[in-house]
């Protein structure tokens, strides 16, 4: 699904399983963020064909967290195609993190992550993203923000509505509600969070921010 020029959602709409949406942004260096599970990459696979787009486009995967419906489907992926991660994330992934993996009878990935995403801005060709540490959900989530453009691609940070939840391996409920806070200030026109519906309109992120904040953080 074509959202603005360059950038591509594919949403996880089924509630029969849990699988997050994937983001893909063409240009000099075309970039996938989350991937999914390994067993339903399909829709992705699906959704970038009917856009005119494909999988051997991308030449980067960056991955916003190491929970296994966000990063399984990097293992389809050669060598060729970079993968990225915060180094917090990574450490994370090669110790409690596994417990995840192990519980829900997911693929262990190969983790073949040779960029470890730190704080500040990335340039990928000619495009500028700001990487945004976003600690709470896992100890290592990243968001991505896309200035230009006013998106901000939050993974399981925050949600229409909701939060990530904290109760998982690594999760702690106060860094969340701090990375949710920063988030808030950010200005932005697309909310494209790892789960849910994107939330459109300065507005209505304005408020989405505010009654989360009030509601899951007094």
């Amino acid at each position: 699904m074509k959202l603005l020029n360059d950038l591509y959602v594919y949403p996880w709409m089924s509630f029969q399983e849990n699988n997050c949406n994937t983001v893909f942004i063409d240009g000099k260096i075309p970039l996938i963020i989350d991937p999914g599970h390994t067993h339903l990459f399909r829709h992705v696979i699906d959704g970038m064909a009917r856009d005119g787009k494909s999988l051997d486009h991308a030449r980067l995967i960056i991955c916003t967290h190491g929970h296994p419906d966000h990063i399984e489907a990097i293992d389809r992926f050669n060598d060729n195609v970079l993968k990225g991660i915060s180094k917090t994330e990574y450490e994370y992934l090669n110790n409690d993190g596994k417990e995840l993996f192990l519980a829900t009878g997911c693929h262990i990935n190969k983790m073949p992550f040779k960029i470890f995403l730190k704080p500040g801005k990335i340039q990928l060709g000619d495009k500028t993203f700001r990487i945004i540490p976003s600690p709470g959900h896992s100890p290592g989530s990243i968001c991505l923000y896309w200035e230009e453009e006013k998106v901000l691609i939050s993974g399981d940070t925050v949600f229409y509505m909701g939060v990530g939840r904290t109760d998982l391996y690594g999760g702690d409920i106060k860094m969340l509600a701090q990375s949710i806070k920063e988030l808030s200030r950010l200005s932005v026109e697309y909310l494209i969070p790892g789960h849910g519906e994107i939330v459109r309109g300065k507005n209505t992120i304005r408020k989405n921010f505010d009654v989360i904040i009030s509601e899951y953080f007094k």
